[in-house]
């Protein structure tokens, strides 16, 4: 599965209006970067400015997003970081920025050794066994 479709189906379809899915997730995923979102302070504000840890399990992320979501508010950034890449289940990891992220910006993480920390056209490649909170 590549980036766009693992995280428009974790995250992303719960976020894009309905009215506004075509089914193919590159183009799904970059309307969904285009609009505006909801969020449970009563303003809508563009994807941006937050992390995001999207797994099959859970999505964690900053950006305070509708309740209905499901997504979790409840852990830090290192914290999502460690369970996504401990739990053995491909993972996304975002750090967004101000600038419009594009679906090609999306990759999946697979295994921890070769993790994938993803923004706006860059990314960070890091061995996340080698940290020193690995063990523990």
């Amino acid at each position: 599965m590549n980036g766009p479709e693992f995280f428009m189906k974790h995250a992303g379809y719960s976020l894009l209006p309905k009215d506004r899915a075509t089914g193919d997730p590159v183009i799904d995923a970059e309307a969904l970067f285009q609009i505006s979102i909801s969020l449970n302070t009563g303003q809508s504000l563009r994807l941006s400015s937050s992390w995001w840890v999207v797994t099959p399990e859970f999505v964690a992320t900053s950006f305070k997003v509708q309740n209905e979501t499901g997504f979790r508010h409840d852990l830090t950034r290192p914290e999502a970081i460690r369970i996504a890449l401990k739990s053995g289940q491909p993972c996304i990891l975002l750090a967004l920025g101000k600038r419009t992220l594009e679906p090609r910006d999306l990759f999946v993480t697979y295994d921890p050794r070769s993790a994938r920390l993803c923004s706006e056209g860059k990314f960070k490649n890091f061995d996340a066994t080698q940290e020193k909170d690995w063990i523990s």
